[in-house]
């Protein structure tokens, strides 16, 4: 993961409702229709699709476009290789 990516998805992560998303989003078995998001709540659809794109842009979902709709998958490899930046990061070296 380059600096670049890593800095994306702490500014992505960084975003309450980002962060509420994407916990919808890794919590479902399968892909999850943009309109199931619970975390959108009362905002408009340029909102959450500005957030979805955040999330997309910074590698932690993907987005497949059918027409109109989409379907947000988790990836979790991303993810984990974040978490373990970050943890070697923060970890003091001997």
């Amino acid at each position: 993961m380059d600096d670049r990516q890593f800095a994306a998805i702490a500014k992505a992560l960084a975003d309450p409702r980002r962060y509420g998303i994407l916990s919808e989003i890794a919590a479902a078995a399968d892909p999850l229709p943009c309109c199931g998001l619970q975390a959108a709540g009362a905002v408009s659809a340029a909102t959450i699709s500005h957030h979805i794109k955040a999330l997309e842009t910074a590698g932690l979902i993907t987005v497949v476009r059918h027409g109109r709709f989409a379907e947000l998958g988790f990836r979790r490899a991303t993810v984990e290789a974040y978490m373990k930046r970050l943890a070697e990061s923060l970890m003091p070296r001997a």
